[in-house]
């Protein structure tokens, strides 16, 4: 029984390979066939009857939009992100000064106490 499954899994296997991989269509062999496409209305419609989806400039626009707004949003994320680390920087110039005169204030504090003490 296993080295039945077993012969199955391979008979499977190398049929899924057996086309290989996909030769790459030429620019200019899809630019014909776009050109096909849009040339004819009807033979355009009939072709997003049968695979389901609609191919007309409204479409494109949606998408166009869609990608203008992607655009958008991503300049505006890298805006934020500056800003972020503009403003933790300042943050961290400001605690090292907030620091140095902290510093000095304590060392203000124990010469004062030295001369107390005396």
């Amino acid at each position: 029984m296993n080295k039945l499954v077993l012969a199955a899994i391979l008979m499977v296997s190398t049929a899924a390979f057996a086309d290989g991989p996909a030769a790459p269509v030429p620019p200019a062999v899809e630019q014909q066939c776009r050109d096909a496409l849009n040339a004819n209305p009807e033979f355009k419609k009939s072709i997003a009857n049968k695979i389901g989806i609609q191919l007309d400039d409204e479409m494109l626009k949606v998408h166009q939009d869609a990608d203008a707004q992607v655009r958008m949003n991503e300049r505006h994320v890298v805006y934020a992100y500056a800003a972020m680390w503009i403003v933790a920087a300042l943050f961290v110039i400001y605690l090292v000064f907030r620091q140095q005169a902290l510093k000095a204030e304590i060392a203000s504090l124990r010469k004062d106490l030295e001369a107390a003490a005396k």
